[in-house]
């Protein structure tokens, strides 16, 4: 294969590395090629820019290193080998290059713990670095990875992302206030997706329907906000929408924590767990409805279970 521009490779890494806010604390020519030094000013990670297009990310494993080698699958020159590798690639998500708000929520389902909404905004230079971090939907992951993946969600899209929660006895009022789940998250994701289209102009947001593809589009122009709307089924298959379901997912879990060291018992996830009736009844006979409003969703059919001291779901 026949070499390519090394000094352009050298001047588009330059800038990608400024963009970032990383600084380049050491750099050398080396055979067939050049070496950077990267620090983010946690680690420092060597990058070798090759005339033949090849890119070598080394280093310690982590944020930063993860960030520069998707530069590097975005930028080396590929040869067979690399082209069969990218087949390997989960065809879900996929990169678009289009700027976008993706919006998600956790803990609609769950009888315990709070409703939280996130939105994430993604380009077509986070774009690259979230699929390096093998980002997907939440439902995949456990809650240990789901914790330590928004972390890095976080650092690779930082100040480009919102989140609301809702604790329990919060959610338990905007439920009585709509009387409807549908209409509830309408609103929650049109507040989100404006207050970050605030921060971070965009003209594009995606939602995973849940609903009438009218509900969100309503409240969206109820808060003034001007963007073009994209709902489907599945839209977690959508990088946006999967890193807002990772942060809103690891918010639910460690909210789910302090709900269950405030009252004393470990609060079970979902709505089906047979557990969930059990527990109910331990914290009714503690503190009465207004302790379970506290911790729980009090619509759900569960509650009358609960109240009446049966197990049935």
């Amino acid at each position: 294969m026949g070499n390519v521009d090394l000094q352009a490779m050298k001047v588009a890494f330059r800038q990608f590395v400024q963009d970032r806010g990383w600084s380049i604390v050491a750099e050398k020519e080396i055979q067939s090629g050049y070496q950077f030094t990267i620090t983010d000013r946690t680690t420092a990670v060597p990058v070798a820019l090759y005339k033949t297009g090849k890119v070598l990310v080394q280093g310690k494993p982590g944020v930063l290193q993860t960030a520069l080698k998707a530069w590097a699958y975005g930028s080396a020159v590929p040869t067979q080998p690399q082209l069969q590798d990218v087949t390997s690639i989960p065809s879900s998500p996929r990169m678009t290059g289009l700027a976008r708000i993706g919006s998600d929520e956790s803990g609609k389902g769950d009888y315990f713990g709070p409703l939280v909404v996130a939105a994430v905004y993604v380009d077509k230079q986070t774009e690259p670095q979230l699929l390096a971090l093998n980002v997907r939907d939440s439902k995949q992951l456990s809650d240990s990875a789901i914790l330590t993946l928004a972390e890095e969600i976080r650092s690779v899209c930082r100040g480009q992302g919102m989140m609301r929660v809702y604790m329990p006895e919060r959610y338990n009022e905007l439920y009585q206030q709509w009387s409807n789940l549908n209409l509830l998250l309408a609103d929650a994701h049109a507040q989100i997706i404006c207050a970050l289209q605030k921060k971070v102009p965009c003209e594009r947001a995606i939602v995973d329907q849940f609903g009438d593809e009218a509900l969100v589009r309503e409240a969206l122009n109820k808060t003034g906000c001007k963007i073009a709307l994209e709902q489907r089924h599945r839209a977690e298959d959508d990088l946006a929408v999967a890193a807002a379901s990772i942060i809103a997912r690891a918010e639910f879990v460690r909210q789910m924590v302090v709900l269950s060291q405030a009252v004393g018992i470990d609060l079970p996830k979902g709505a089906s767990n047979p557990r969930i009736s059990e527990v109910g009844r331990e914290i009714v006979a503690v503190g009465g409805l207004d302790a379970l409003r506290k911790v729980a969703k009090l619509h759900f059919k569960i509650t009358s279970a609960i109240m009446q001291g049966q197990a049935t779901l």
